[in-house]
C-alpha cells in the first residue's frame, strides 16, 4: 500500500485568518498567560507564546478590550511548535453571541 502525497501548502481551514500582533492572554484551570495573537478566524487562532501548553488542553482565550471589558472564548490546543500553538475555538449553542465577530471587527479597525 502506497502512502498519500499530501500537499504542504494545501489550505485546510474553511474560515480566512487574520494576521495580528496582539497582546492575549489565556488561561488553565491553573493559571493565566500571556502571549501575542499571531492570526485568527471565526473558528480559531494561533497564539505566540514562550508557554507551549500540551495538544489537547483546554484553555479560555481572553482578549482585552479597549472599553475595559474582556472578550473571552474557550478553546482546545490543536497542534504545536517551536513558536506557539494552534487553538481551535468551541462553538457557542446560545443565539446573539457575537464575541469573536467583536473581536474580528476591533482588530480590523486598529489596522486602520
Amino acid at each position: 500500500m502506497k502512502a498519500l502525497k499530501i500537499d504542504k501548502n494545501f489550505e485546510r481551514r474553511i474560515e480566512k485568518r487574520h494576521a495580528s500582533s496582539e497582546e492575549i492572554f489565556f488561561a488553565t484551570p491553573r493559571r493565566l498567560y500571556e502571549g501575542q495573537l499571531k492570526d485568527y478566524g471565526r473558528n480559531g487562532l494561533f497564539i505566540k507564546s514562550k508557554k507551549i501548553l500540551p495538544v489537547g488542553e483546554m484553555i479560555t482565550v481572553v482578549d482585552p478590550h479597549p472599553d475595559g471589558g474582556n472578550i473571552k472564548r474557550k478553546g482546545q490546543i490543536l497542534w504545536r511548535n517551536k513558536e506557539g500553538f494552534g487553538v481551535e475555538l468551541c462553538r457557542r449553542r446560545k443565539a446573539g453571541d457575537h464575541n469573536i465577530i467583536r473581536l474580528e471587527k476591533r482588530i480590523i479597525n486598529n489596522r486602520s
